[in-house]
């Protein structure tokens, strides 16, 4: 039996955040003994390269890995540090606080992608998750521009591109997870999950 094809993108998982609301570093919080960081990366299996992004290279991680490329404490720098990398023309952006998601989002996002199109974002929870999308390698030089005028946020960015939105409705795979009650509430979906 043929193995399906992987999706030609690379995937960056994003850990460089400081975690404040969370009290600790989401990536290494273990559920059901594996890091919210091994769920996402097995997640992103079905994608033909994958990549963690982050400001320190942690010893506790054996996945390959890109230290951010500037100072700026936000998600643009991991976008920045992944389209600066990146040999293939898309690359998937994937912010570590996702511990749902999974590889159905991807294969649907890219299936919705067109040849005129820069970003495909998912919509669900009535929130545009900027930090689950695929990006087209040729918006480097805007996002550099975008940049370099002190403008750091990703949903202006997206607004100023040519950017599909693929509506996900209420979704589970999209629940963020900011605090610890998130996280109880991501233990306890897991577990409605098994039991089924």
């Amino acid at each position: 039996m043929n193995k399906p094809k992987k999706i030609p993108a690379t995937a960056y998982i994003l850990i460089g955040g400081e975690s404040k609301r969370f009290g600790s570093l989401k990536w290494q919080t273990t559920i059901n003994g594996k890091t919210i960081l091994d769920r996402i990366w097995d997640a992103c299996d079905g994608i033909e390269n994958r990549y963690v992004i982050g400001k320190e290279n942690p010893n506790s991680i054996s996945y390959p890995f890109i230290k951010d490329e500037l100072e700026i404490n936000a998600p643009i720098n991991g976008l920045y540090t992944a389209l600066k990398y990146s040999k293939t023309d898309w690359i998937l952006l994937l912010s570590c606080d996702l511990p749902l998601i999974d590889s159905r989002v991807f294969n649907k996002l890219w299936d919705s992608k067109s040849e005129n199109c820069d970003i495909i974002i998912p919509v669900s929870n009535d929130k545009i998750q900027v930090a689950c999308g695929f990006y087209q390698k040729r918006i480097f030089t805007k996002l550099e521009s975008e940049i370099q005028n002190g403008n750091y946020s990703l949903f202006k960015l997206v607004e100023k591109l040519n950017s599909y939105y693929i509506n996900f409705g209420n979704n589970q795979s999209f629940l963020n997870m900011n605090t610890k009650k998130d996280l109880r509430t991501v233990k306890k979906i897991l577990i409605s999950k098994a039991s089924l």
